[in-house]
């Protein structure tokens, strides 16, 4: 047995924050995750994790594939049935899946192309996305000063978050440190 594999048989916690396969396989499959929902066609990242499967993979490995294909699938069959397609409306269905990296994706694009006030309020839920990436690595310390920073812009511009339903829930779980993420409820426009 070599090094690498004694190393991904020691390996029992997906980290992409110092495993370079683990962060390969995530960034691989959220982009193409992102990317499928826009274009209502999960066949890319269908591919992609076809792709990883081929290779040697550790249990965990594997495991975090075969996990992020179900949560993707969730989230495809929600908004397909809810036909929720506004791009923020979507992001809240991702949050529901405790897909924060993928969230993160999914509203940067978003965010890229906002401006003032709106582009400071997807900062924040951005920001509220990497305090739950971080807990889930306990790292407790990034997690606590990432959450500063999320709840004070998202008290400053929540009024640009007219789509979801319970800002203040979530504002306040920033504040008390809760480890579990909140539900977030999409706010239905009256467009």
């Amino acid at each position: 047995m070599n090094e690498q594999e004694k190393k991904l048989q020691g390996q029992d916690k997906f980290d992409p924050f110092t495993d370079r396969t683990a962060r390969d396989i995530r960034n691989s499959l959220s982009e193409a995750f992102v990317a499928a929902i826009g274009a209502e066609n999960p066949h890319e990242y269908l591919k992609i994790a076809r792709q990883w499967r081929k290779q040697n993979l550790s249990s965990v490995h594997a495991g975090y594939i075969a996990d992020r294909l179900l949560r993707y699938e969730d989230v495809l069959n929600t908004i397909h049935a809810g036909e929720v397609t506004d791009p923020l409306q979507q992001a809240l269905v991702i949050w529901n899946q405790g897909l924060f990296f993928e969230f993160h994706d999914h509203l940067e694009a978003i965010w890229k192309a906002a401006d003032g006030d709106k582009r400071q309020a997807l900062k924040g839920l951005i920001k509220a996305a990497g305090v739950f990436i971080h807990l889930e690595q306990d790292h407790q310390q990034a997690a606590e000063s990432l959450a500063m920073k999320a709840h004070a812009l998202l008290q400053q511009y929540h009024h640009c978050l007219t789509f979801i339903a319970n800002t203040e829930t979530l504002l306040n779980t920033l504040k008390t440190g809760e480890p579990h993420p909140p539900r977030l409820e999409i706010c239905s426009f009256d467009e």
